[in-house]
C-alpha cells in the first residue's frame, strides 16, 4: 500500500514539495521538478509558510496563482511539527493543454503579422526597438485575427517604454502534443527594460481566444504556441 501511495505522489499531475524549517527541499514529485525548473524554492517555502495553518495540520487555500505557463487554483500546506512543511499546489488543467480549431487557422508568416501589429499600435513611437528572429521558423496555421488581436494588446502594454525587445525563437527541447500529434513550439517574446512593470491580465483571456499561451514573467510576455503547417 506504501508504495502504491508514494507511486501516485510521485507521478500526480499537481505539484508536491516538502521542505525543513530552513526551508531546504527535502522531497518533491516529478511535476514539482518541473515547477522548479523556472521558480525558486524560497519563493515555494515563503508561499507555503505564509498560507499555512496557526496550529499543526492542513490548510486548503483557493488561490489564483501563474507560473510560467501554468496556472494554479488552489494551495493544499500542511505541517505535523515545527521540522517539516508540505506544500501541493492544485493545477487549473484548462489552461495547461490546446484544443486548437483547425477550421479558423490560416497559413500566414509570423513575422509578418508581427510587423503588422506594431506598425499599427506602435506607429507614433519614437521607442528603440531591437528584433532578434529565427529565420528557420516556417510559415504556419493561425486564428489570424484572434492572434493580432492579442498581439496589438500586448504591444499597447509597451506603449511608454523608452525601448522594447522582441524576439522570435523555436522552444528547443519542448513539444506539444495536439490530438495525438506532436508539434514544434514557437515563442514570441516582448520585454522591456522594467522588471516590475505590471502587465494588463486581459491578455490572458485573448491568449485563450486565440488558442495560444501566454507567460507573464518579469515584465516580459512570452506567447508561446504549436508550429501547425
Amino acid at each position: 500500500m506504501q508504495k502504491l501511495n508514494e507511486k501516485f505522489l510521485e507521478d500526480d499531475l499537481n505539484p508536491f514539495i516538502i521542505f525543513n524549517s530552513s526551508g531546504k527541499l527535502l522531497q518533491y514529485n516529478l511535476e514539482a521538478e518541473y515547477l522548479l525548473s523556472f521558480v525558486s524554492p524560497k519563493e515555494l517555502y515563503e508561499l507555503a509558510v505564509n498560507h499555512a495553518s496557526q496550529s499543526f495540520g492542513t490548510k486548503v487555500s483557493q488561490i489564483s496563482l501563474r507560473f510560467d505557463r501554468y496556472a494554479f487554483c488552489a494551495l493544499l500546506v500542511g505541517y505535523l511539527d515545527d521540522d517539516i512543511i508540505g506544500i501541493r499546489l492544485y493545477k487549473e488543467m484548462k489552461n495547461s493543454t490546446l484544443k486548437i480549431k483547425k477550421d479558423n487557422l490560416t497559413i500566414v508568416n509570423i513575422f509578418t503579422l508581427i510587423q503588422l501589429s506594431k506598425n499599427s499600435v506602435l506607429s507614433n513611437n519614437k521607442q528603440k526597438t531591437s528584433e532578434s528572429f529565427d529565420p528557420t521558423i516556417p510559415e504556419m496555421k493561425l486564428n489570424v485575427e484572434k492572434f493580432l488581436k492579442l498581439l496589438n494588446r500586448v504591444f499597447e502594454e509597451y506603449l511608454n517604454s523608452k525601448e522594447m525587445d522582441i524576439r522570435v525563437s523555436l522552444k528547443i527541447g519542448r513539444n506539444m502534443l495536439i490530438e495525438g500529434k506532436s508539434y514544434s513550439l514557437c515563442n514570441i517574446t516582448i520585454q522591456d527594460g522594467e522588471p516590475n512593470r505590471q502587465l494588463n491580465d486581459t491578455i490572458h483571456t485573448l491568449a485563450n481566444e486565440a488558442n495560444v499561451i501566454v507567460i507573464i514573467k518579469n515584465g516580459k510576455v512570452i506567447i508561446e504556441f504549436p508550429i501547425i503547417t
